[in-house]
């Protein structure tokens, strides 16, 4: 049988082959995605504790007073807002796929800077489906910092 060079296109098999191609790479990469979004909310949420932690520690040396950051509704998984004597500061509320852990009366600054209570302060942020975890740590200085690498057990060691 003799084809018209002028026809062009696929034909059935050529385009039954193609999507069935595209079905197994999409197939693949849909649960790869759902980490990465989980993994993602885990992220901007650890930023977003630590920027909550930098904004109290300056206003608290700013104002010359104590500022606290602190849980509020039902914990930490609930959100949290910078507190002024009564007066909200900022407040955030993560991702409700997240499991946020930290001390659970807040963290106070003092108006130098520093942490009301000794000691270092710990906040565990992790995705409750894939358990990619992020830490938080503020030294006794009053500095947070974000834990470099992501863990995927759920731990901070």
């Amino acid at each position: 049988m003799r084809t018209n060079p002028l026809m062009r296109g696929f034909t059935l098999l050529e385009l039954i082959v193609a999507m069935s191609v595209l079905a197994i790479v999409v197939s693949l990469a849909i649960p790869m995605y759902g980490n990465i979004v989980a993994g993602n909310r885990t992220r901007a949420a650890a930023y977003s504790l630590v920027s909550a932690l930098t904004l109290a520690r300056s206003e608290a040396v700013k104002r010359n007073a104590a500022v606290s950051v602190l849980p509020f509704g039902a914990g930490w998984q609930a959100g949290w807002e910078v507190d002024f004597g009564g007066t909200k500061l900022a407040r955030n509320e993560p991702a409700p796929s997240l499991n946020l852990i930290g001390p659970i009366a807040g963290v106070s600054y003092q108006p130098n800077g520093r942490l009301s209570t000794p000691g270092m302060v710990l906040f565990t942020v992790s995705a409750t489906t894939t358990g990619y975890t992020r830490c938080v740590l503020i030294d006794p200085g009053g500095r947070a910092t974000l834990n470099p690498g992501e863990r995927h057990d759920g731990s901070c060691v």
